[in-house]
């Protein structure tokens, strides 16, 4: 027996194009999983589905933004198990220099999309009975982080928005959590260090009682909450950050 399998069931994957959501294919795959990539970039997610071990894996464009895509993909999917919510973008901004633009923008980005694909599937009755969602927030939207108040209010509001998920879905026994990392090695942290001075991540890196994450470490993480390892569990938050909020 290993509850960790997620053989026989498919998994729908979004930001699958690169960074966490790539590895999360990857391993959901290596799990026996099958996955349905999505993302904007047809190309980078192609090459992610050509990563993936055997099974009937697909990759299918969409921009989450955009209601029309956001139904065009839910009409092409098949039934899921699960879905991983990996999609997002942050920046660094200082919270007196925020511009209502650049809150819309990632407010639609981190937090309506997914939440309203989500309440599509589940309208839809496209997630199975003992299905799990899972978000992928961070520890920002827990705890205070310099210059990050939009983004932290994104995925505050994921966590938020999840609990209510779980609450209202148990009858039908699908899972809502989050998963809440911290700084982890992906393109969006190279972008950070470019943003912030290499010196700043370097002193950021020395918080970290066991280093900054891997996308490995994430994923793990993931299919924890995806298989029925996690079965009892719903409408939680599981930190990963290298042990940095025992400061």
């Amino acid at each position: 027996m290993n509850p960790f399998s997620l053989e026989g069931r498919t998994v729908l994957v979004t930001g699958a194009s690169s960074g966490i959501g790539r590895q999360a294919s990857i391993s959901i795959a290596a799990m026996g999983g099958v996955v349905v990539a999505t993302g904007r970039d047809r190309e980078r997610l192609q090459a992610t589905v050509e990563m993936l071990g055997g099974g009937n894996h697909q990759a299918i464009a969409a921009d989450l933004t955009s209601s029309e895509e956001r139904a065009a993909l839910c009409k092409a999917l098949p039934p899921l198990h699960g879905v991983l919510h990996c999609a997002g973008i942050t920046k660094h901004v200082p919270f007196t220099f925020l511009s209502e633009a650049f809150l819309r923008d990632i407010m639609t980005i981190n937090y309506e999309a997914p939440i309203v694909l989500t309440q599509m599937l589940l309208k839809g009755k496209q997630i199975q009975p003992g299905g799990s969602i899972v978000f992928v927030a961070s520890t920002a939207g827990l705890f205070g982080a310099k210059a990050l108040a939009a983004y932290a209010g994104t995925k505050g509001a994921l966590i938020a928005s999840m609990r209510v998920i779980a609450l209202e879905m148990a009858a039908r026994r699908i899972r809502a959590n989050c998963l809440a990392p911290a700084m982890v090695e992906t393109p969006m942290a190279t972008q950070t260090e470019e943003s912030v001075s290499s010196e700043s991540m370097a002193e950021h890196r020395l918080l970290y009682p066991l280093g900054f994450g891997k996308p490995e470490d994430v994923a793990n993480a993931a299919i924890f909450l995806l298989s029925d390892a996690s079965r009892w569990i719903t409408g939680t938050t599981l930190i990963l950050d290298g042990g940095y909020t025992c400061h």
